[in-house]
């Protein structure tokens, strides 16, 4: 069947029902911000039978799924397992699903996955998803519907076998989750990866790891610890039972980015006594990452609110916003003082729209103005 063709069969059979395998707090947000916005779709869940119970009785999930053979009944399915797991899962689907159902993954490394399903020959159609997002907890109890919201989701592999059922079936689930797609090739997405999430974690588990060796009773550094030093470790309480994966799944990237990363601190080990050019470069480079919580996308636009230490602050923030169909695309506390008050950033769709948050904000007593 020509691409054409398979375009216009797809278009009279809108998306009707959706199998998400793998209900923590990836699965369990998606399926949640799914049925807030898109309740007519018919979600299947797949987990372990006591995770399945919660989800069911939580309204998360429509039923529960006999896996795989119910993979055939729907028309999308994506996978929210640990990267572990994605193997057997397509192996279990292949065979089972046909070309007219779409298979997606959430994992974080994607380049050694598509090379699988290729060799495979696998039944169905796949793509490659990452959401760049994420939780501090794990579970179907930490779920946010919140969480795809303005977050970049990579697609990867979309080509000339997979582009109509990506662009028919996917793409605006993913848009009306309210989630900006990006479109990347599996190599170098995980080239990327490797720089900015993979590289990251290692360095954090380096560093406090160096500390932690050091600390004792008579040299106290974790006593004396700031805020910088909490901003850069806080990754190092990542579980190691997804690390390992991730790492293992992106082997070469991550050396190569790793390799990179010493050379540019033994530079600066001999640099010590003239740092400037180090420093400037680094700011500059700064400056072009948008000023957003999730992802690198489409920035948005930021303002400081300076509040006072009062109960339902975020409450009358909100109400007077969405009063005047302002919406908030994101929110953040960045500091707070006990009876003193603190600061929130929030973040809109555009200069206008945070103009106009400023103006209302104002008006009913609070100090707001745009976040340089």
């Amino acid at each position: 069947m020509s691409l054409d063709v398979m375009s216009q069969t797809r278009a009279k059979l809108p998306v009707r029902k959706i199998l998400i395998s793998g209900l923590g707090v990836m699965g369990a947000s998606l399926a949640i911000a799914i049925r807030q916005n898109m309740p007519q779709i018919h979600i299947v869940g797949h987990d372990l039978a006591d995770v399945l119970d919660e989800a069911l009785a939580a309204g998360i999930i429509d039923e529960t799924a006999n896996w795989p053979a119910d993979a055939a009944t729907v028309d999308l399915i994506f996978l929210a397992t640990p990267l572990g797991v994605l193997r057997s899962h397509i192996m279990d689907l292949n065979g089972v699903v046909s070309r007219n159902i779409l298979v997606t993954d959430v994992g974080s490394t994607k380049g050694e996955l598509a090379k699988w399903v290729q060799e495979l020959g696998f039944s169905g159609t796949y793509v490659g998803g990452h959401p760049m997002t994420g939780a501090e907890k794990s579970g179907l109890k930490a779920a946010n519907p919140l969480l795809y919201e303005n977050a970049v989701y990579i697609l990867t592999g979309v080509n000339r076998e997979n582009k109509a059922l990506t662009e028919e079936i996917l793409i605006p689930i993913l848009h009306a989750l309210k989630s900006r797609v990006m479109f990347l090739s599996p190599q170098e997405h995980d080239i990327i990866l490797a720089a900015i999430s993979h590289l990251p974690q290692l360095a954090a588990i380096a560093l406090i790891n160096m500390v932690g060796q050091r600390n004792s009773e008579g040299r106290p550094y974790f006593e004396l610890a700031a805020g910088g030093f909490r901003d850069l470790t806080r990754i190092a309480s990542s579980s190691i039972d997804i690390w390992q994966d991730i790492i293992a799944s992106n082997r070469e990237n991550v050396a190569s980015a790793l390799r990179a990363f010493i050379q540019l601190l033994e530079e600066e080990l001999e640099q010590l006594n003239d740092l400037r050019p180090s420093f400037e470069q680094a700011n500059a480079f700064r400056s072009l990452v948008p000023k957003q919580s999730k992802g690198f996308l489409s920035p948005l636009k930021d303002i400081l609110v300076y509040v006072t230490d009062e109960m339902g602050v975020v409450a009358k923030i909100a109400n007077a916003l969405s009063a005047e169909n302002v919406d908030i695309r994101d929110i953040e506390l960045l500091k707070i003082r006990e009876k003193e008050g603190g600061v929130f950033r929030l973040s809109f769709s555009g200069e206008m729209e945070a103009q106009t948050a400023i103006k209302i904000l104002n008006s009913i007593g609070y100090k707001a103005f745009i976040r340089e």
